[in-house]
């Protein structure tokens, strides 16, 4: 029976899963990734044991993967999933960010070519008074 490891932050709990603590924060949220707050709040310190995070990895949620042996990886497959979702927000994100940029910059074509428009007037009344 391996040996019970408490893990008293996210970084302990990071090093010892080989993730970055953002990704095991999203695994949290995501998947019920095993961390425990003595405090019970949303906010607190977290607590780990690496039994429960054994097991919670060893049957997290995946889509079955098949490795070279043709055995399946559940864990590689876990952070081929993250790599996807993450890289999925990303673009949707990046696309947001692109038609709000496109949108603005529409927006302020239209006011250079007001403004554009009027100069012309203003220029032509005065070429008009001084002929």
């Amino acid at each position: 029976m391996p040996e019970r490891k408490l893990l008293h932050s996210w970084k302990e709990i990071s090093n010892y899963t080989g993730r970055g603590v953002r990704t095991i924060q999203r695994y949290e949220v995501k998947f019920g990734f095993p961390v425990h707050r003595p405090a019970g709040k949303d906010r607190s310190a977290v607590l780990a044991f690496s039994d429960e995070i054994d097991a919670w990895l060893s049957h997290a949620p995946t889509r079955p993967s098949l490795n070279s042996e043709g055995h399946t990886s559940g864990k590689q497959h876990l952070i081929e999933t993250e790599r996807y979702h993450a890289l999925t927000i990303k673009a949707k994100t990046t696309r947001q960010r692109a038609e709000k940029v496109f949108e603005s910059s529409v927006r302020q074509a239209k006011r250079v070519a007001e403004l554009v428009h009027r100069a012309e007037e203003l220029q032509a009344r005065h070429n008009q008074r001084s002929a």
